[in-house]
């Protein structure tokens, strides 16, 4: 098998030309399949075919259309030798291998492609069944799916796509750790939001609500349901059981800890394998537990997956739940009131359009950030400070660009359906990468408006959330602050040193509370802070933050010595025992909204970090805010908040208007502070549109 050997290393090979290694990879091959041919080593004749599949649909060299052609016929070859009797999981591996071909291939009908992919697909998963191999089940049953929703043919699509979600929760269940939980997440990816969109297709609007429901921010609901359930009357009927479950979350809890210190300290590390040891024996006793449970009147579905009537039964009543789905055959707002379910088709703004948006967005903030960065180094420099310029000019440009995309094909056709039934308030969760973005500051021209703009939120007042289950046991905190309990806020003001407005805008936000708390400064250690979060009712961070992409739980809020991170709120116990948990956090600070990108629709970022510990609503930001209008802007907020008596989401809305087109005398006759300049200094969504308000 020297030839074969020589062909793989190739294939393989780092160094040097890829296409010349591919060229002698290929050439490798052929060689080997010229001694090893099927009539004398058919085993080994085929998977030599089945060598040159991947090599030539890699293949650099030649016409696509050409190379993957080949690929179809080495494919063909294979399966002559690999029958599905004598080597099931080899014709099945190369089945899938077919599908790729035909998927990939500019040659004949695209239809005709795609039947032929479907076919192999379908021949693949007749050995790869959710009993025997789940994960390629998950993968062939998805690819399934996307390809007969290619042809829309939706019913064929949903029971493709449901045997790939049956896989994929068999896969979850199976998983111990955090980390194994979340590499299974991974790997579903968007499969719940094609789902849905294909459910709905077919007028399962039902199944596609708890669909999406189920998919979005699955470790945040799980961890609520297990440590915030209502246990008062197992208490009393069954004092044992409740003991026992509640010393295996506390474990639970504990370990889960861990392993998040374990992730941060060294993300490639393996979970010790005592943990992994004990975190099984927990899940077994949890399982055992539950089952228990189950048997006690009036705990009959402790802890299933919420079904449709408990999901519309905890949506609000004064607002309806909107999900919207991107998926690369169009998008889809499903609008959720407890009464009904209603579809809106928004076709025109497919995912595709989205992930350019997205990229381009990221990307000029990317370079905003680094080269101010540069210009801090060296404020002298007469070319840092004009590429500092021009990048800002252009991130600045890109937050105008891309808002208003999202008006047309997005928001304008949600608000005129919101308005037609009369709403006047609206809960966004938006899914996929349409996280990153403030969909509340989509705009269109209109002359008529002091700014010569129209945007989403002087139509209606947009909150956020992770998922229909977060917001119940936000409600639940939020139902024990009436107003006249919310005296006392903790302040952290400008721990760094470093923000010139901080003290400002620290003082406009306690001076309406009778107990405030302010670590100023020195004072505000992430130990300190820590400690006193959860013994007042509102929390204000005035001080830097950041949000990393693809390490979400190294994100965290910037105190005097240290980062208090994401994971370090996710440990924190708000409601534990007799604490009532934080009405709202208001964090002043850049990227405090921002989730990962690896999961995106786990939505780990802060907001949902302070959701899981304990607090009904935040305030964050989307990036990095200016410090001056966030001062003018919060402290606007405050006054309608706490003297006009108006709800924490309409102050937001209404500061953000006011902010929006306030002109200088009126910016000074709130804060003392003298503007020249524009009519409307802070008119730019930059300067106010990053702010959003999650949860209750």
């Amino acid at each position: 098998m020297t030839q074969n050997n020589l062909a793989i290393a190739y294939t393989q090979r780092i160094r040097g030309d890829r296409a010349d290694n591919l060229e002698q990879a290929i050439s490798a091959y052929k060689q080997a399949a010229r001694v090893y041919t099927r009539q004398a080593f058919p085993e080994k004749w085929a998977a030599i075919q089945n060598n040159l599949v991947a090599a030539y649909s890699q293949r650099i060299q030649d016409e696509k259309a050409d190379n993957l052609e080949q690929a179809i016929i080495a494919s063909k070859r294979a399966l002559k030798v690999y029958t599905r009797d004598t080597f099931p999981e080899q014709w099945a591996r190369t089945q899938n291998n077919l599908a790729a071909a035909y998927i990939e291939c500019p040659v004949g009908k695209r239809t005709d492609n795609l039947k032929q992919a479907i076919s192999a697909c379908k021949g693949a998963l007749q050995v790869t069944t959710r009993e025997a191999f789940p994960s390629e089940c998950r993968r062939t049953s998805g690819l399934l799916g996307d390809l007969q929703s290619e042809l829309q043919n939706w019913y064929a699509a949903t029971q493709a796509y449901e045997q790939a979600l049956a896989a994929a929760e068999d896969l979850y269940q199976a998983c111990t750790l955090l980390d194994s939980q979340a590499g299974e997440l991974k790997a579903t990816a968007d499969l719940p939001r094609r789902a849905a969109y294909a459910y709905a297709k077919t007028g399962q609007l039902a199944k596609a609500l708890e669909t999406i429901e189920r998919g979005r921010a699955r470790g945040l609901s799980e961890r609520l349901q297990r440590d915030r359930a209502d246990l008062a009357q197992l208490q009393q009927q069954r004092p044992d059981l409740f003991d026992r479950y509640r010393d295996i979350t506390n474990q639970l809890q504990n370990l889960e800890s861990l392993q998040r210190e374990q992730q941060v300290r060294d993300r490639q590390a393996l979970t010790p394998e005592q943990h992994r040891n004990k975190a099984q024996k927990l899940r077994q006793d949890l399982t055992e537990a539950i089952a228990q449970i189950r048997q006690v009147p009036g705990y009959e579905t402790f802890l299933q997956a919420p079904s449709l009537t408990e999901i519309q039964q905890n949506l609000s009543t004064e607002a309806p739940t909107i999900y919207l789905i991107p998926t690369p055959n169009g998008s889809l707002a499903l609008i959720a009131t407890p009464q009904a379910i209603d579809p809106l088709w928004l076709d025109a703004f497919p995912e595709a359009t989205l992930t350019d948006l997205v990229q381009t967005w990221l990307q000029a903030d990317r370079e905003s950030k680094v080269a101010n960065y540069e210009y801090s180094k060296d404020p002298e420099s007469l070319a840092k400070t004009q590429t500092r310029n021009e990048k800002r000019e252009q991130w600045h440009n890109m937050i105008d660009q891309g808002t208003r995309q999202l008006w047309d094909n997005l928001m304008a056709p949600l608000i005129d359906r919101l308005k037609q039934h009369n709403h006047t308030q609206a809960i966004l969760i938006p899914t996929g990468l349409l996280g990153l973005l403030p969909l509340h500051a989509a705009w269109t021209p209109d002359p008529s408006r002091p700014t010569g703009r129209r945007y989403a939120l002087d139509e209606l007042t947009f909150t956020y959330a992770p998922n229909a289950q977060s917001l119940v046991a936000a409600r639940a905190i939020a139902q024990r602050f009436p107003d006249s309990h919310l005296d006392s806020i903790l302040a952290i003001d400008n721990p760094r040193q470093d923000l010139p407005s901080s003290e400002r805008e620290v003082m406009a936000a306690v001076k309406t509370f009778p107990h405030p708390t302010i670590l100023r400064h020195e004072k505000a250690t992430t130990a300190t802070v820590a400690a006193n979060l959860g013994q007042q009712a509102i929390v204000h961070f005035s001080c830097h933050g950041t949000a990393n992409f693809f390490d979400p739980l190294n994100s965290g809020l910037l105190m005097n010595d240290d980062l208090l991170t994401l994971r370090e709120l996710f440990n924190l116990k708000l409601t534990e025992g007799d604490k009532p948990g934080i009405r709202l956090a208001i964090l002043s600070a850049c990227e405090t909204g921002l989730p990962g990108l690896d999961l995106a629709d786990e939505a780990i970022g802060l907001p949902v970090g302070l959701l899981q510990a304990g607090v009904a609503g935040a305030i964050a930001s989307l990036w990095a805010v200016n410090e001056q209008s966030t001062m003018i802007l919060l402290t606007k907020f405050y006054d309608l908040w706490r003297n006009d008596h108006l709800t924490p989401p309409i102050a937001l809305r209404q500061a953000q208007q006011w902010l929006r087109s306030a002109t200088p005398s009126e910016i000074r006759q709130l804060t003392g502070i003298g503007l020249r300049g524009a009519e409307h200094p802070f008119a730019h969504p930059y300067y106010w549109a990053g702010f959003s308000y999650t949860g209750i």
